[in-house]
Formats: structure tokens, C-alpha cells, sequence
């Protein structure tokens, strides 16, 4: 095989190659590539594509871009109706931490509970510095007994301020089911409180 010449050659590759392990070999060498038409090109291809393996090498690449567009892209596959590529968005986004700082902070606000749950899966997961201030905003203001649940779970694993365990407090007193009165209790305890 030739060495491809340029970017195009590689998604072009990625796309239409002959057999799964040159359409593998061009989804990795995307990777070193940052630029916003490469990242999209991945995007677009992981959702189409049939082949795990290629699919895993996109997410590979993704992961190793992990810049703002990639957060940006990575951010829709949560509304997919594929369990598969949902599962992967959160990979992706908590992989990359700190890059999608600014689309964790927009899309805790997204008005579909189950995104919002996704990101704070992500959000928990991931290597972001922020976590917790975001974690805690989520337990104090999100309306959704099982968004905020989560978000207690994380806050009670990587949380420990006087503030985490107010927030938690306060969400006991808004939600009363038992499920959540449990989540809420284990938080507390794990934070020494």
C-alpha cells in the first residue's frame, strides 16, 4: 500500500478501503491530525460504521485529538439513539476532561434528563478539575431526582468540602424517595458527614 499523501487520502481511506485493517490503520493516523474537518470526518464515520474494530480505532483517535471540537462533536453522540455510541460520547468526554470543561458547563443544562444524566456520568468519570464545583450545581439546581442522584453518587466519591455536603443535604430535603434518601445517606457518609 502507498504512504497516503494527505488528510483527504486518510479519510478517504478510512471510509472506502479495501479491508478492515487499512480502514483501521488511516482512522489511527487521523489522530495525529487536530483540525475540525478531521474530527468531524471521524465523527461522521463512527456513526456509520459497521466494523467495531474501526470503530474503536475512531475512538482511539478522538480520544488522542481530545480538543474542543472533538468535545463539541462528542457531545451529540449522547442524544443518539445507539447505546453504543452514547457509551462512547462518555468515554470520549470524561477521557478528555479539561478540553470540554465548556460543553460540560452549556449541556448541564440540556433540557433532555438523559443527556444531562449522561454528562454527569462524564463529568464523574473523568479527569476534569472542576468536577466537583459542577457536580455541586447539578445536585443544587437540576430538577431531575435521577440526574441529581448521580451527580450525589460522584460528589460523595471525589467531593468533601462543607459545601458538598450542604448541597447533599439540601437535595435529601427536595427528593424524598427511598432511593434517593439511600444515595444521598451513603454520599454523606462517604464524605464523613
Amino acid at each position: 500500500m502507498q504512504e497516503p499523501q494527505n488528510i483527504d487520502e486518510l479519510i478517504r481511506l478510512m471510509k472506502n478501503g479495501k479491508n478492515e485493517s487499512e480502514r483501521i490503520a488511516a482512522a489511527l493516523d487521523l489522530g495525529n491530525f487536530k483540525s475540525k474537518e478531521v474530527v468531524k470526518a471521524l465523527v461522521e464515520q463512527l456513526c456509520i460504521e459497521t466494523s467495531r474494530a474501526v470503530q474503536e480505532s475512531i475512538v482511539s483517535s478522538l480520544i488522542k485529538i481530545g480538543n474542543e471540537n472533538v468535545a463539541e462533536l462528542a457531545v451529540e453522540l449522547l442524544k443518539s439513539d445507539d447505546a453504543y455510541l452514547r457509551n462512547v460520547g462518555v468515554e470520549i468526554l470524561a477521557t478528555i476532561g479539561d478540553s470540554a470543561l465548556e460543553v460540560f458547563e452549556r449541556m448541564i443544562m440540556h433540557p433532555d434528563k438523559d443527556v444531562r444524566q449522561l454528562v454527569v456520568n462524564a463529568i464523574g468519570e473523568g479527569q476534569l478539575k472542576e468536577a466537583v464545583r459542577i457536580l455541586r450545581k447539578v445536585v443544587e439546581e437540576d430538577e431531575e431526582e435521577n440526574v441529581v442522584a448521580a451527580a450525589v453518587e460522584y460528589l460523595g466519591e471525589i467531593g468533601g468540602s462543607d459545601e458538598d455536603k450542604k448541597a447533599i443535604k439540601q437535595a435529601l430535603n427536595r427528593f424524598s424517595s427511598p432511593f434517593f434518601q439511600y444515595v444521598g445517606e451513603v454520599a454523606l457518609k462517604k464524605l464523613g458527614g
